[in-house]
């Protein structure tokens, strides 16, 4: 990697929403000059002015001589194909977790010119210093099953996150866990059960979702993600995000939650250690501006793809209908 001699010219796609907000203040914090937001209306404004950046309204302004690296913060029905765009114009790209909201739509983005030097996913997990410790231990141990519980806070379910198209709270929240914990074992999950419901909104799509899957290796890891209206008292990105991660083996437990790590040995023995609360969005917009210079992707395109393709397995095993379609069903694939 050969450090630039100026500060990294950045622009966001999606700007006026929650991450891209959180992406382009987290970058300009680390160091980043965010030079222009780019916003079909003037949602932007706002955000334009207190970075001193340029207010443009479509990605088709965007001109690679005068950028290191463009992030897209949309709908995940929308991203594949702008990025797909800006990877094929020359571009360096930072793009919103998933890939896409089903296998499908990461068919659009596979076809994509430099797509395994210059994009980088936003799996923000990938950043908190709890991960590769958990990751280090798991690939130690004989690991029976994994349990994850992931849980957003919403105070009401709307906009593009109430389109069933988006994939609901396992593609937009859960898939976070999905990546991470996929990555640390080989082969594509057997999907045993999954349930879906939208009992708490009463949304178009699912709001809750529990599955059981096992890998070829015979962990089996359960998932259960769910969108909530009230804070927790601890969680990441500033108490948004409630996680827990169980690791159980045969020689001993690991449990990551949230800024904390135990881990008891066969002997009864027991570790604790506590992290200070970080912004993942800055921990990311850091290792973002060394893919800037060329520094690799904490995660592959593949890996990135492989995570979508799970999920997309974990809703295709619950057929789901809305709260006053029909009742929630559940079901099992063998």
């Amino acid at each position: 990697m050969t450090p630039l001699a100026r500060a990294p010219r950045v622009a966001v796609v999606g700007a006026a929403g929650w991450a891209g907000s959180r992406h382009a203040r987290a970058l300009a914090a680390a160091g980043a000059k965010v030079t222009i937001l780019v916003e079909k209306d003037d949602r932007g404004f706002d955000l334009a002015q207190e970075l001193d950046a340029q207010l443009v309204a479509s990605p088709a302004e965007l001109h690679p001589e005068d950028l290191d690296l463009v992030v897209v913060a949309l709908p995940t029905t929308i991203q594949p194909g702008i990025c797909a765009d800006l990877l094929h114009r020359g571009f360096r790209v930072l793009m919103e977790k998933p890939v896409a909201p089903d296998a499908e739509g990461g068919a659009v983005l596979a076809a994509a010119s430099g797509l395994n030097e210059r994009l980088m996913v936003g799996y923000t997990l990938h950043q908190h210093p709890a991960a590769s410790l958990v990751a280090q231990w798991v690939k130690s141990q004989d690991v029976i099953a994994v349990a994850i519980r992931s849980v957003a806070h919403k105070q009401s379910i709307n906009s593009w996150r109430a389109d069933p198209k988006e994939g609901g709270v396992a593609v937009v929240n859960g898939i976070h866990a999905i990546e991470l914990v996929s990555s640390w074992f080989g082969g594509d999950p057997k999907v045993l059960a999954t349930s879906a419901s939208s009992s708490m909104y009463g949304s178009p799509v699912a709001e809750h979702v529990i599955s059981t899957l096992e890998f070829p290796e015979g962990v089996v890891v359960t998932l259960q993600s769910y969108w909530c209206p009230w804070q927790e008292p601890q969680g990441l990105n500033q108490g948004d995000w409630s996680l827990t991660i169980d690791v159980l083996a045969t020689d001993g437990r690991m449990l990551w939650s949230n800024d904390s790590l135990h881990v008891w040995e066969r002997d009864g023995a027991h570790y604790e250690t506590a992290f200070e609360p970080s912004d993942l969005f800055l921990r990311q917009a850091k290792t973002a501006l060394k893919f800037c210079v060329g520094g690799t992707p904490p995660v592959s395109f593949a890996q990135a793809l492989r995570a979508t393709e799970i999920a997309d397995a974990v809703l295709a095993a619950a057929p789901f209908r809305a709260k006053g379609i029909g009742r929630t069903l559940t079901s099992s694939k063998t």
